[in-house]
């Protein structure tokens, strides 16, 4: 009698814990998605003011299986954890890199998107294009642009320790300091190329990539559920092709300079 006790105690436990926040979004009517302003192909808008991308796109599929509304609350990039962790919204799809830092203060789902850092540049400004290499050769005259708390930031002061590193709110804006050349190099993920290029032909890239990673959805540690419920519905996504069509529509299909 007392283990089916102890046992009732333990689901009733794991119920509460657990079984928290999907029904608070379902009572709410609105599944809420913190994003910054823009990072195509995964978000962005078009010029109706629509919110579109990859990650948009992906937000909707999953309200409508939860049978709710959805919204994305903006929020720059260095303030994105901290508005999760003051239930700003239920999680963050926006293009996060999974790394033991960040997982110190939220839980990540399974990876969605593998991509990588990887060097831009203007080839009016170097023709022949400009390596690792050369800006390590460069020490503190190398300049290179990065958005404000992403991996691109961290990536460049591990790699560049001696130049020049400037940080921008966005990376549309970093990307405006090789496109004006006042900088030297942008240091970003590499898929940001597909949107950039169609805009800018003379924004190239190297053709290594500086590391690679893995993107995962970000959320609370004590929400446990909406973690299961979001590895389930990724995993599903990957099996039946979603994945792979979404990125076909929005990274190779889609003209992100219209």
């Amino acid at each position: 009698m007392k283990k089916l006790v102890v046992l009732l105690f333990v689901i009733v436990m794991i119920m509460i814990v657990f079984g928290g926040k999907i029904e608070e979004i379902q009572k709410r009517g609105v599944l809420l998605v913190g994003q910054d302003p823009a990072y195509a192909p995964f978000y962005g808008v078009n010029t109706k003011g629509e919110r579109i991308g990859y990650e948009v796109e992906l937000a909707k599929m999953m309200a409508e299986v939860l049978g709710v509304k959805v919204k994305f609350v903006i929020t720059n990039w260095d303030g994105i954890i901290p508005a999760l962790l003051a239930d700003k919204f239920d999680f963050i799809l926006a293009g996060m890199t999974i790394t033991p830092e960040r997982a110190l203060k939220v839980n990540f789902t399974i990876p969605y998107y593998e991509t990588g850092q990887i060097i831009f540049y203007n080839s009016e400004k170097y023709p022949d294009g400009i390596t690792k290499e050369d800006l390590e050769k460069m020490e503190k005259k190398a300049k290179i642009a990065v958005q404000l708390g992403t991996t691109g930031e961290f990536t460049a002061k591990k790699l560049f320790p001696k130049a020049q590193i400037l940080t921008f709110e966005t990376v549309d804006a970093a990307a405006y300091q090789i496109i004006t050349k006042k900088a030297d190099v942008l240091i970003f993920d590499e898929l940001y190329y597909g949107s950039i290029s169609k805009k800018y032909p003379a924004i190239k890239t190297t053709e290594n990539l500086l590391n690679k990673e893995n993107l995962g959805i970000a959320i609370k540690k004590e929400n446990i559920d909406l973690l299961l419920w979001l590895n389930t519905f990724i995993e599903c996504k990957k099996t039946d092709g979603t994945l792979e069509q979404l990125k076909q529509k929005w990274m190779v299909d889609y003209d992100w300079s219209e």
